[in-house]
């Protein structure tokens, strides 16, 4: 009979236990456009430090992102703790409209990768017949042979056309549309219409065609002469998270050496010193050499007009 109780004891006591540690689980939710088999790595990664947290990631790219959060804003139901997109402009617009958390002795806005947009040509079209530069791409010899994202759709696209229409105006756009640029999806999309041969060149992240080409894809990469575009990751943990601490221990092993080697292992720069470069990229060094960018009080500014600068550009391109 006691070793029946002692039995029924240690079960409950299991039972106790059990209930326990869920109810002292902790969910994080983590909207981020970094790719999936990176973003559960790092998900992976960080439930193993901190058994005691469920991370929640939410993929997707940064416009469906975007569209969700504003959504989540508007009806008052807020689901994401930390936001990690690739649109740095849209980050500076939550933190004008006071939608993010502080930490101290971070940033507000906290960088936690660099990519960069690139040129991209089939490595069937010689040498000779190739831009050397983004300014080439409206000459008449490229005409109909050049791709490009849809910036209603990606992240990275949208700020490299809030760039390039700041540093060559509008009508390097019109004359890309004369040119008969297409244009559509994401960077994607347009390593897929350069690898078909239905385009020969490409504006692409750099990220997208040192994958692609490690699966030997038959592109190749051109850094422009005029400036290879850098394009910062941003991270961001939104105000009204239940999950501070938690999300501010997540941003911080994002930037960690251990995290940055994973964010690496997806063909993008390290914000560290101490992480190399990607495989097969330039260093980070010579890419900054001539780079096009913007500041912080640029993008500040770009934010306010990003509907202005997409009405345009769909005015000019698409319709």
């Amino acid at each position: 009979m006691i070793r029946y109780y002692t039995s029924i004891l240690s079960f409950l006591v299991i039972l106790l236990s059990i209930n326990f540690a869920k109810a002292e689980m902790q969910t994080l939710w983590v909207y981020t456009s970094v790719y999936k088999e990176y973003a559960s790595e790092l998900e992976k990664t960080f439930e193993h430090k901190y058994p005691q947290v469920d991370v929640q990631i939410f993929q997707a790219g940064s416009e469906k992102l975007q569209a969700k959060i504003e959504a989540e804003i508007l009806s008052q139901k807020p689901v994401a703790d930390l936001v990690m997109v690739s649109d740095p402009i849209w980050g500076r617009d939550l933190e004008k409209r006071d939608l993010v958390a502080i930490r101290k002795g971070h940033q507000t806005i906290e960088d936690n990768y660099y990519s960069a947009m690139v040129l991209i040509v089939h490595n069937k079209l010689p040498k000779d017949k190739r831009p050397t530069r983004f300014s080439d791409l409206i000459k008449p010899d490229f005409k109909s042979l050049i791709q490009m994202g849809n910036p209603l759709e990606s992240g990275s696209t949208f700020t490299m056309v809030s760039i390039l229409s700041q540093k060559l105006g509008w009508d390097y756009f019109k004359k890309l549309k004369e040119n008969k640029i297409g244009s559509s999806g994401g960077n994607s999309s347009v390593i897929q219409k350069i690898e078909s041969g239905e385009k020969k060149i490409g504006i692409v992240l750099l990220e997208n065609a040192l994958a692609a080409i490690k699966r030997n894809s038959p592109i190749e990469i051109i850094y422009p002469q005029d400036g290879a575009i850098i394009i910062p990751s941003i991270q961001v943990i939104m105000k009204k998270t239940a999950h501070f601490e938690i999300a501010s221990q997540f941003a911080d092993f994002v930037i960690s050496k251990e995290g940055q080697e994973i964010i690496k292992s997806g063909y993008m720069y390290s914000v560290r010193k101490d992480v190399k470069a990607p495989d097969g990229a330039l260093s980070f060094v010579e890419l900054s050499k001539n780079a096009q960018q913007f500041s912080d009080t640029e993008m500040k500014d770009i934010g306010s007009k990003a509907k202005a600068i997409k009405k345009t550009f769909s005015e000019i391109i698409l319709e």
